[in-house]
């Protein structure tokens, strides 16, 4: 003879299966969400620095080009 069939206790089961998921899918969400901050912190800084770079480039290009302009304009030394 089996056991009968407890549909209580199996949608209880099921809960508490279906719980179970949801704390886990919420720990990677919040992790996941954590990460993402720090991805866009980390961008935000990169992006600040190679804006300074840039602006660092362009003023030596320009002193180079000061300096071949009166190169040229003076003949050599």
């Amino acid at each position: 003879m089996g056991t009968d069939f407890d549909p209580v206790k199996a949608m209880r089961e099921e809960i508490a299966g279906l719980s179970d998921v949801s704390r886990v899918m919420l720990l990677r969400e919040r992790e996941a969400e954590k990460r993402m901050a720090e991805a866009e912190s980390e961008y935000t800084a990169l992006t600040k620095i190679n804006g300074f770079m840039r602006i660092m480039l362009d003023t030596a290009r320009a002193k180079l080009r000061a300096l071949e302009d009166e190169a040229e304009r003076t003949g050599p030394q």
